[in-house]
């Protein structure tokens, strides 16, 4: 019901800032029902912590969402510029994405894992507004990989870094690993 007030909502509110507008719109775009719906939720926790001057330490934290009707698992995790990490369990399948602000520079996507190259395997999609790393086996070992390190950093074209901080990943996992069955 919450998805289907949210135009409702930002017309109530006045002509929307053009950064929330393009976000909007990138979630409207989505075409993954698991990962738009994430998408959604993750604009809406920072659209009521907005107006705060001093964010608090569990807006960066690791969120659980469940869908109604399948009771997949999505686990998000909104990044300081916006972007979503988006890791689900969705019809006992694990997938790996990560939804971008602006899109992505450049046709290649290098990996460090607490500084150390990575051997992960980034899809651009979505003309550049969706990272993807993959389903199944592939997204299990990333994420084991990535349980107990501080932080993945993304490097694209021109130096460009995406930094995603990992602290509390393995324990935020436990649901959708349980689910998914590794």
């Amino acid at each position: 019901m919450f998805l289907t007030m949210v135009p409702l909502l930002l017309a109530a509110t006045g002509s929307p800032d053009p950064a929330w507008q393009a976000l909007w719109e990138q979630c409207r775009d989505e075409t993954s029902p698991q990962i738009r719906l994430a998408c959604y939720d993750a604009l809406s926790r920072e659209a009521g912590h907005s107006g705060a001057d001093t964010k608090p330490a569990t807006e960066s934290a690791f969120q659980l969402g469940r869908e109604a009707e399948s009771g997949d698992l999505t686990l998000t995790r909104v990044l300081a510029d916006g972007n979503v990490l988006v890791i689900g369990c969705a019809s006992n399948i694990t997938h790996l994405r990560l939804t971008l602000s602006k899109p992505w520079e450049g046709e290649t996507v290098s990996s460090l894992l607490d500084g150390v190259k990575a051997p992960d395997n980034w899809f651009i999609r979505n003309r550049g507004l969706l990272l993807e790393f993959g389903r199944g086996l592939p997204a299990i070992d990333a994420l084991k990989r990535w349980n107990g390190h501080q932080e993945l950093a993304l490097t694209g074209a021109g130096g460009y870094v995406l930094r995603i901080d990992l602290a509390g990943l393995g324990e935020a996992l436990t649901p959708l690993r349980q689910q998914c069955r590794w």
